[in-house]
């Protein structure tokens, strides 16, 4: 109730200090002042009682200035140029360590004495030869013919002694023989030594003994 009374007060006091400077009181039919008609102010546009508080004007804040420029200018860097590599076949890559180069091992000749030896043999021992120097080249002959001889540890006659049998040597060149012979070497043995280098082949009974002692 107070703060309309106060409301209404100060509504009157400002419609007072509205009216011109030269309007007085006018007087009504008895010849009474009558006192000046204050339109009612309408709600929502009354003053505020208490002046709005001026809020303090903000300092625009200072940008960050850019770093100055160095005194000594950098010193430029040679362009490296990229390295070429060796042209190889993808995927290959070369390798880190260099392999390490093998001994050539120089393959057996035919000599006198190997002619001497094979003169002896069967034509089917001797075509056996023919065809194993015809595919990995010339073979050096260990033994061919030996008239009496016999297989160690059972007595039976070897087929050395008839001429059907050849021990050679083959090298470096041992492996693919020995392989080649088991693929192709049916109408006869195959023989390799535990002990020994050279490689044993014959004539008739097929077999195929590996590492024999």
């Amino acid at each position: 109730m107070g703060k309309r009374l106060l409301t209404a007060a100060t509504a009157i006091a400002l419609s007072a200090l509205a009216l011109p400077a030269d309007a007085g009181p006018t007087a009504d039919d008895t010849g009474r002042a009558k006192a000046p008609r204050i339109a009612p102010a309408p709600e929502g546009e009354l003053p505020p009682l208490v002046p709005p508080v001026p809020r303090l004007a903000t300092r625009p804040s200072r940008t960050t200035t850019a770093p100055e420029p160095a005194l000594v200018p950098p010193v430029p860097q040679p362009a490296i140029r990229p390295q070429r590599l060796a042209a190889l076949t993808d995927p290959q890559l070369a390798p880190l360590v260099p392999p390490v180069p093998q001994l050539a091992v120089r393959p057996p000749r035919r000599d006198s004495r190997s002619d001497r030896l094979r003169a002896c043999l069967k034509p089917e021992a001797r075509a056996l030869l023919d065809r194993i120097e015809a595919e990995f080249g010339p073979m050096e002959i260990i033994s061919t013919c030996r008239p009496g001889a016999r297989i160690a540890g059972t007595g039976r006659i070897s087929k050395h002694a008839t001429g059907e049998a050849i021990d050679f040597n083959a090298g470096n060149r041992k492996g693919d023989v020995v392989r080649w012979l088991i693929a192709n070497h049916k109408a006869g043995g195959t023989m390799t030594y535990a002990t020994m280098s050279h490689v044993h082949v014959d004539v008739g009974h097929h077999f195929v003994a590996l590492n024999a002692h």
